[in-house]
Parts: C-alpha cells; sequence; structure tokens
C-alpha cells in the first residue's frame, strides 16, 4: 500500500483539511484500498515516511528531497488537489 503525507507548518490545521479531502478524491476514484493518508508537520517529517507528499507551495522549500512532491498553490482549492493527485496518480 502506499501513502500520501499532507504537510503543512504545524500539522494540524491544513494538512488534516488536505488529507479529508485527499480521502474523499481517492474514494471517487475507486483507490481507497491502494493509498494510505497521514499528515505532519514539516519539521517532523521524514523523505522515509510516505511515497507521496502534498505541501503548500510557501512550504516547498522547506521539505527535504522526497520522490514524489505535490506543491498546490492553495490547500482550500480542491479541484487543485484532484487534478494533480489524478494526474500523479495515474502516471504510477
Amino acid at each position: 500500500m502506499k501513502r500520501i503525507m499532507t504537510v503543512c507548518g504545524t500539522g494540524l490545521g491544513s494538512s488534516f483539511l488536505v488529507e479529508m479531502n485527499i480521502q474523499k478524491i481517492l474514494w471517487e476514484m475507486g483507490k481507497e484500498t491502494e493509498f494510505e493518508t497521514c499528515h505532519s508537520s514539516v519539521y517532523e517529517m521524514s523523505a522515509m515516511d510516505a511515497d507521496y507528499f502534498i505541501v503548500a507551495n510557501d512550504l516547498k522549500d522547506s521539505i527535504p528531497p522526497v520522490g514524489h512532491l505535490i506543491v498546490l498553490e492553495s490547500l482550500i482549492d480542491e479541484e487543485e488537489l484532484r487534478e494533480k493527485l489524478t494526474t500523479v496518480l495515474l502516471s504510477r
């Protein structure tokens, strides 16, 4: 099972909101059983924690090098999340 981690400054508010939206999108795609989701702060995460990382544009330079990084301009824009997540997951 692949893991998707959302990352924000504190690992509480916005990363949890995005994680819930990811779960909804995965369910709509019929892929909810293929992925595990989690959230973390930028300071507690490690490149080994997940296969895919989702972060806001303002924090992208704070993330250590990771394999699959999805950068969002807006954490509350569900359509942007859906578009970028779908593109990455369907290309794997």
